[in-house]
């Protein structure tokens, strides 16, 4: 048995085929994600946005306009810390609160002050900076920019990240001016509002009504999904592997066949050995194409690297167990059947999300509607393996995942066995 193991093992590693699907095939595939969609992330980025702040006679009016351009550009601030004007209304002139609760952990401004407007314009006309903010003889922020940054926000090739630097800036700016407008309107109606704690609260309250979460493990890149998609795909190939070595045991299929249905060595022990060295080619492999994928193009698992490990080997027992099974179907040829599993591989893909976003729209509606049909789609459970590991805190969907691959693998194996006992030639 142990010969015929290491003899297996052989026979798949000269397989090129079998290895073009299960190492070649996904690293080709996922270098070409990587090219094309590798700046998706850096593209949802924040870049600084170089601006003029003009501080005339009208910024005096603008009531905490200093501590929001502080904040916004990274500086220190007048409380001693770095990047965050806090909105918690405890003053009594409300600049807090003008500002709300705003986080820089990245910098929305590069910022340079100015006296006037019109040195302010001669900046942005000399291309120093792209942007100019002033206030009004009311106190509102208005943020004028260049058309070389217009430009630049619109165009794809442009920028990295300019565009959403500028929606962001505007959005940071327009909620200033809207608590400005209703501060000074209600203080307007009662005037001794301002010496109470809780008006400011109240206002600061109102404002953040937005909260930043993370409703994952961690953040994980824009297109992890079809990385992992991918490995679905290339894992289901691996039934290449198995189906090579059942129709080489079979002795109306080859010459191998024939000689192996009358060796010493039972059917039994020929198949285990077989399976096991097909299981441990198709693991290595994987692995292979799983570390090009982690360490090559960067697309993280949070961290679960030991967990993305044992995904692959639970991955490989179904598909080899899957591959058993088609291998063990009566009157096919090795053609046929070689070509079957590449069909299944391929069709099964589309439901995964791997041929684009549609495929991932459909995906994510048969998860949705029927799940019972993803539950049964075998390139599915192996990608929710992954999504499992990337956005879960718990360990559960993990294990639940495992546990449908490795029911998969018992029916498809109980399939194979019983084909394969029932299998009898009249003559060799």
């Amino acid at each position: 048995m142990r010969s015929t193991f290491i003899v297996s093992l052989k026979s798949n590693l000269r397989n090129t085929s079998a290895l073009f699907w299960l190492i070649v095939f996904p690293i080709a595939l996922s270098t070409m994600f990587n090219v094309v969609f590798g700046g998706l992330d850096k593209a949802m980025s924040i870049t600084p946005v170089p601006v003029a702040v003009v501080e005339d006679a009208n910024w005096t009016n603008a009531v905490g306009a200093d501590t929001l351009i502080t904040a916004l550009s990274g500086k220190q601030t007048d409380n001693g810390k770095t990047g965050t004007a806090n909105g918690a209304g405890t003053t009594t002139d409300g600049a807090d609160t003008l500002i709300g609760d705003i986080s820089v952990d990245v910098r929305l401004l590069d910022a340079t002050t100015v006296a006037s407007a019109t040195k302010a314009r001669e900046l942005l006309d000399s291309g120093t900076t792209g942007g100019i903010i002033a206030a009004d003889h009311d106190g509102r922020l208005a943020l004028t920019l260049s058309s070389d940054t217009v430009a630049n926000a619109n165009n794809s090739t442009g920028a990295v990240g300019l565009d959403v630097s500028l929606a962001a800036l505007d959005n940071v700016l327009d909620q200033y001016n809207r608590t400005g407008a209703t501060v000074r309107a209600a203080l307007k109606d009662n005037p001794a509002a301002a010496i109470t704690r809780d008006f400011w609260h109240g206002i600061g309250s109102a404002m953040n009504g937005t909260t930043e979460v993370t409703l994952t493990n961690f953040k994980p890149a824009a297109m992890a999904r079809y990385y992992y998609a991918l490995m679905g795909m290339a894992c289901l190939m691996a039934m290449s592997t198995m189906i090579y070595t059942v129709t080489t045991a079979q002795a109306n299929l080859s010459a191998l066949g024939i000689r192996r249905t009358v060796a010493p060595l039972g059917r039994a022990r020929q198949l285990v050995a077989g399976f096991l060295a097909g299981w441990l080619c198709s693991c290595v492999c994987l692995l292979v194409a799983l570390a090009y994928i982690r360490y090559v193009c960067g697309i993280e698992v949070g961290g679960r690297e030991p967990l993305a490990v044992l995904a692959v080997i639970v991955a490989s027992f179904m598909t080899c167990s899957l591959g058993t099974m088609i291998g063990a179907i009566p009157k096919l040829t090795a053609g046929v059947k070689q070509g079957l599993s590449t069909a299944i591989s391929c069709g099964l893909s589309l439901f995964s999300g791997l041929y684009g976003g549609f495929a991932m729209e459909l995906s994510d509606l048969i998860s949705r509607r029927a799940p019972l049909l993803a539950d049964i789609n075998p390139t599915q459970q192996v990608t929710n393996l992954f999504y499992s590991l990337m956005y879960y805190d718990s360990y559960q969907p993990f294990a639940r995942t495992c546990a449908v691959l490795l029911a998969m693998s018992a029916v498809f194996l109980a399939a194979g066995v019983i084909m394969l006992r029932r299998q009898r030639y009249e003559h060799l």
